[in-house]
């Protein structure tokens, strides 16, 4: 009886095997990595919050090498390198557009959006992509006007319509330091944001990235936070003084957690004001209790939050039958040769 053939090489791999050995390559990190302290942000970077300290393999070149092994590796990898579009400014939104137009079935792909400016450009990528379930916004100043009319604002108008029409499943709120919450733009926002949370029937997870306050700009989506049928989870980080905002959220009877964290630590300690105030609801300390890494003050030691609910990022990954499927509408004769360079491609940022 004859032995089954053993795959000598990558290349006769099943491709629905390859596709899973690809997504732990080229998947692109949910925030772009820091460069090393010898090296100077450029000063045009407009989010320092969308950075994150090094980890492995997380370096666009890194990433984007195993596309240039072979034409199936290219052919199988670009629609997962394409999860996840990270648009620090608005000629990479220019530059990802052209590319989406030039292959549209790349657009199908995306199910991740980075924002690290409100840009049209960016507001653009966002309507090209019917399937995105994730958006990263970065919040900052409309610089021709800072306190003027919204109704200037083309910009972050053009991006709150694109908003409008998606259907969300996780939504992730930052601000440049500049971007004060008093300011028309970041106002703006927050206030069509929440307009938009009872659009989003799936919005499962929401995060702060940034320290809330509880002012007539936040109230609105607090409220509407509190209504959304499917959240199930809150990041934020922790604030400085009390505010009611998590305690309105904490009314949504489907909650089940809100993580408080303070940058660069480990946990937060009991004896915070927040904290302290925090614990005369009971319901908003539970969910707290259930999501947050809390620092023992006698022991130094970081008491985690017990069970650690599962990872739900990225979104919905790609199955091996999506990837194929869009892996075949790009077989045309201009991609058998070549593909446009994918939105990580742009060194001059990574």
């Amino acid at each position: 009886m004859a032995s089954a053939q053993v795959p000598t090489s990558l290349s006769s791999f099943p491709e629905e095997l390859l596709a899973r050995i690809l997504a732990d390559c080229v998947t692109s990190p949910q925030v772009l990595p820091v460069h090393p302290p010898w090296h100077t942000q450029p000063i045009f970077f407009p989010c320092p919050s969308l950075l994150a300290r090094p980890t492995l393999h997380t370096s666009t070149r890194a990433r984007f090498s195993p596309l240039l092994v072979s034409r199936q590796f290219l052919r199988i990898g670009t629609p997962i390198y394409y999860q996840t579009l990270h648009l620090p400014t608005p000629t990479h939104a220019a530059r990802v557009l052209e590319t989406l137009v030039a292959q549209p079935a790349l657009a199908g792909a995306v199910r991740r959006v980075v924002l690290g400016c409100v840009s049209l450009e960016g507001a653009r990528v966002l309507r090209a992509c019917e399937r995105i379930e994730d958006v990263d916004i970065c919040m900052d100043v409309y610089e021709a006007n800072p306190q003027g009319d919204a109704a200037e604002d083309q910009d972050a108008q053009a991006l709150c319509d694109a908003l409008d029409r998606v259907d969300l499943k996780h939504l992730t709120i930052r601000r440049t330091p500049d971007a004060y919450l008093t300011l028309t733009r970041p106002k703006y926002l927050l206030e069509r944001i929440a307009k938009a949370v009872p659009g989003w029937l799936n919005l499962e997870s929401v995060h702060y990235a940034l320290k809330i306050s509880s002012t007539p700009a936040t109230r609105p989506l607090a409220e509407a936070l509190s209504h959304a049928p499917k959240l199930r989870s809150l990041k934020a980080q922790l604030p400085a003084i009390w505010n009611d905002s998590f305690l309105t959220i904490s009314k949504n009877s489907t909650l089940e957690q809100i993580a408080l964290y303070v940058e660069g630590s480990d946990g937060i300690l009991h004896t915070t004001m927040y904290m302290m105030e925090a614990r005369k609801h009971a319901r908003l300390s539970e969910l707290i209790k259930v999501g947050t890494s809390f620092i023992r003050t006698r022991a130094h030691t970081t008491a985690s939050a017990v069970p650690s609910p599962p990872s739900t990022r990225p979104s919905t990954p790609l199955s091996a039958r999506r990837v194929k499927e869009v892996a075949a509408e790009l077989m045309t004769p201009g991609l058998s040769q070549n593909v446009p360079p994918p939105v990580a491609g742009s060194s001059r940022v990574f």
